[in-house]
C-alpha cells in the first residue's frame, strides 16, 4: 500500500485495510513521556497583590481558558507557555521536534 494523506478507507478492500494497518503500525505519534517531563514546569503568578498592573487575558491557547493563580504551566524551549495538563496531552499526541522551537 502506498501511504498518502488522502487515503479513502471507505473504498478499500479488506486486504488493503490489513496492508494499511501493517504499514501504519502502532507507533506513537507523540513525544515520549521522558522528553515531556524534562520540560520546565512552573506555577502561574498573576500581577500580584500589590501590582498596579493586573494580568487579564493571559490564557492557554490550547484550552482557551484564562490562567488562574497557581495553575501549573509548561514552558517550551521557544518560551511559549501552556497549562501543564494541556501541553502534556497535546505533546503526547502530536510529535513535534522541540529543536524547531529554539
Amino acid at each position: 500500500v502506498f501511504w498518502q494523506d488522502n487515503i479513502d478507507v471507505d473504498n478499500m478492500t479488506y486486504e488493503e485495510l490489513l496492508d494499511l494497518g501493517e504499514a501504519v503500525g502502532t507507533q506513537s505519534r507523540g513525544l515520549s513521556q521522558e522528553l515531556i517531563s524534562s520540560l520546565p514546569v512552573s506555577k502561574y503568578k498573576s500581577g500580584g497583590f500589590f501590582s498596579r498592573k493586573k494580568s487579564h487575558g493571559d490564557q492557554c491557547v490550547i484550552c482557551q481558558m484564562e490562567y488562574k493563580r497557581r495553575d501549573r504551566q509548561i514552558t517550551l524551549p521557544c518560551k511559549h507557555v501552556y497549562h501543564a495538563k494541556c501541553a502534556t496531552r497535546w505533546l503526547s499526541i502530536n510529535k513535534v521536534s522541540l529543536q524547531k522551537f529554539n
